[in-house]
C-alpha cells in the first residue's frame, strides 16, 4: 500500500528523499540549506525560491492587507538571502491568479513586494503570471556573497555558542492569541507588539554580511518555522547537539501573560512554530549577549552551547530532549 504524504511530512520527504537524490554527494552548494550557491571564483551568487501560501495565517485574520501579502513574499524570500550572509541583488515574482481576484488587489500585492525589495536594495526583474484555481503566490530571491564568507547550516562544531536575533516566543505567541480570539485579555500595545511580528519583521540582511565577513560564525539559517525546529535542522546538518540552557531563556511579559491565559509553561511556547525572520545560529567560542550584541553592532541573546552529539537539549540541570513543535508541512502532525 502505498503511503500517502501526510504519513511522511515535508521535513522527512526533503531529508529522505530529495535532499539524497538530488545532492548525492552532500554538496555544500547543493539542495539542503537556506540558498542554493553558484560559486563565480571571488564571489557565490546565492539562489532560493518559496511560496506564500493563500491560506496564510494573517492574512485569513486580516492583520495582512493584499500590500501586506505581497510585503510578507519578499521578506519571507530575502531571509534566505540574509541566513547565507549575502547581499540582496533581484526578485523573481511568480503570480498564480484565480479569475474573482481583482485588478486593485493584485496592484495591491505588487506594490507590497515590489516596495519591500526596494527596500532591501534588490530590483523586481521578472517572473511568471498564470491562473490558478486560488491564489498561488511565489518568488526567488537572488543575492552575492564574497567567496569564503557564506553562511551555512553545516559549520557549527563542540565548543560554540548558540545564539539567536530576536526574541524567543513572540510569534508562536501572536498566532495563539489571534487564532484563539484572546485578544480582550491583552492591552492595546501588547497587540500592536504581537501584529508586528507579522507586519513588520524585515530579513536580516546587515546582520547576516557581518557575521559571515567576521570569520566568527561557524552556522546559521533563518527562523521561519520555529525556534526548536531551526536548532533541530542547524544540530542534523552540522552533525552535533545543540544544548539549550534554560537560565539563558529570556521570556517576554506578553509570552509569561499568555501562559497565565492558557494554563501552559513559557517553555511550550517559545520554541514553537512560527516565523520571524530572526537568525538562528553558533558564534565561535564563549560569548555573552553583551559581547556578541556589541561586535555584530545587533542585539543578540547567547541561549546554550554545541556539545558532541546529536539532537536538541535543554539543560535545566539536567539534560533532556528539547520538546517543541515547528510547522511540517504535507504532514499530519504540523503546527
Amino acid at each position: 500500500m502505498k503511503k500517502p504524504i501526510t504519513a511522511i511530512g515535508e521535513k522527512s520527504l526533503i531529508r529522505d528523499f530529495i535532499k539524497p537524490y538530488f545532492n548525492a554527494k552532500d554538496d555544500p552548494a547543493g539542495v539542503g540549506d537556506d540558498c542554493a550557491m553558484v560559486n563565480f571564483g571571488e564571489k557565490i551568487a546565492l539562489l532560493s525560491t518559496d511560496r506564500v501560501p493563500s491560506d496564510l495565517t494573517a492574512f485569513k485574520l486580516g492583520i495582512l492587507s493584499f500590500y501586506g501579502l505581497g510585503d510578507y513574499l519578499a521578506r519571507l524570500n530575502l531571509s534566505d538571502i540574509a541566513a547565507c550572509g549575502g547581499q540582496a541583488v533581484g526578485l523573481l515574482l511568480n503570480l498564480g491568479l484565480p479569475s474573482d481576484i481583482t485588478y486593485d488587489d493584485v496592484q495591491a500585492l505588487c506594490h507590497g513586494f515590489g516596495g519591500c525589495a526596494e527596500r532591501h536594495g534588490a530590483t523586481v526583474l521578472g517572473g511568471d503570471v498564470t491562473s490558478a484555481c486560488e491564489l498561488s503566490i511565489s518568488a526567488t530571491s537572488i543575492g552575492k556573497v564574497v567567496s569564503g564568507q557564506v553562511l551555512t547550516r553545516r559549520g557549527a562544531r563542540p565548543g560554540d555558542s548558540i545564539f539567536i536575533s530576536r526574541p524567543l516566543g513572540l510569534t508562536p505567541t501572536a498566532f495563539r492569541v489571534f487564532l484563539g480570539k484572546l485578544e480582550p485579555q491583552f492591552s492595546a500595545d501588547s497587540l500592536a507588539l504581537l501584529r508586528r511580528q507579522f507586519t513588520d519583521m524585515q530579513p536580516m540582511l546587515t546582520l547576516g554580511q557581518s557575521l559571515g565577513a567576521s570569520g566568527q560564525c561557524g552556522a546559521c539559517m533563518d527562523n521561519t518555522d520555529g525556534i526548536g525546529q531551526s536548532l533541530s535542522e542547524l544540530s542534523e546538518a552540522s552533525k552535533c547537539a545543540f544544548v539549550v540552557h534554560s537560565a539563558a531563556l529570556r521570556v517576554s511579559p506578553v509570552v509569561e501573560q499568555l501562559n497565565r491565559a492558557v494554563g501552559t509553561r513559557p517553555l511550550d511556547m517559545i520554541f514553537d512554530g512560527g516565523a520571524d525572520f530572526s537568525l538562528v545560529g553558533t558564534l565561535r567560542g564563549t560569548w555573552t549577549n553583551e559581547s556578541a550584541s556589541a561586535r555584530f553592532n545587533h542585539p543578540l541573546e547567547l541561549i546554550g552551547v554545541v556539545e558532541s552529539g546529536k539532537g536538541v537539549w535543554l539543560d535545566n540541570g539536567q539534560k533532556i530532549p528539547l520538546a517543541f513543535h515547528g510547522w511540517n508541512y504535507l504532514s499530519d502532525h504540523s503546527k
